[in-house]
């Protein structure tokens, strides 16, 4: 039989940081919490401190006072298991040698006694830490760093391709206009003009079209790139996690992402 539970089920590891409106959550639970334990109403008191901990995943003193309260039920596998976590998350925790001094303790709890003196020696009840106060929040873990942008390239493309748009629109457009001009000047009247001249005009008027056509899709491809790169190009998250608040009064659920 395993002495303890899995920490991963149990306890698992959280790398979100917790908003103020977790904190004040996590402090509502922890009160609630400390209220039921000293009522001797462990079940209570270990489901607020887990509310505690889910709220501030970074309050690891928390797992202490879980395991305490399963202790005092008799549940000394699960007790285990929260220290062990404590342990785990804490190694360089100021009281790591008494914690694991406890954690042995309850483990030679678990055994058969092998004589008598061993059996009251192993019974024998281990000084409980004190509970440490959800204001005392031990430094949190380090998180993954965030995103840098770029996030993608694709709206400096638009961007690109709509300024050599408008170049090419504005040669055109200006070249048009300057064979549409050369054009009238030989031929002012545009009655029995040559068949050069005619074509000059022509060709012009085409060339000043096509080039306000261009001049338009140019701006439009400068301006939905600049749109897009300042206002949209933003990664999604990765990763939606709700989460149950919990305290005197209040419950509800809180939503968080992670990129």
């Amino acid at each position: 039989m395993a002495l303890a539970g899995d920490p991963a089920i149990e306890y698992p590891e959280c790398y979100r940081t917790a908003t103020a409106a977790d904190l004040e959550g996590a402090k509502g639970a922890h009160k609630a919490a400390t209220q039921f334990y000293e009522r001797a109403d462990y079940d209570r008191a270990i489901q607020y401190w887990k509310d505690a901990y889910q709220l501030d995943c970074s309050a690891h003193g928390v797992l202490i006072n879980i395991a305490n309260a399963y202790e005092k039920k008799g549940e000394r596998g699960e007790a285990i298991t929260a220290l062990e976590t404590y342990l785990a998350r804490t190694p360089d925790a100021s009281d790591a040698q008494t914690i694991q001094d406890k954690i042995q303790n309850l483990k030679n709890a678990l055994r058969p006694a092998p004589s008598a003196s061993a059996s009251a020696s192993a019974s024998a009840p281990p000084v409980l830490p004190t509970a440490p106060t959800a204001s005392a929040i031990p430094d949190r873990p380090k998180e993954e760093p965030p995103p840098q942008p770029p996030y993608g390239y694709t709206p400096w493309v638009a961007t690109g391709a709509g300024v050599v748009t408008l170049l090419v629109g504005g040669i055109l457009t200006s070249s048009g206009f300057a064979d549409i001009g050369a054009a009238e000047d030989r031929c002012p009247s545009r009655q029995d003009c040559t068949q050069d001249t005619a074509k000059q005009g022509n060709r012009g008027r085409t060339h000043a079209t096509v080039g306000g056509v261009l001049l338009g899709l140019g701006a439009a491809g400068v301006a939905g790139g600049l749109i897009w790169e300042l206002g949209f190009n933003q990664p999604w998250p990765s990763k939606i996690q709700l989460t149950p608040v919990a305290g005197p009064g209040a419950a509800g659920l809180g939503m968080a992402g992670r990129f």
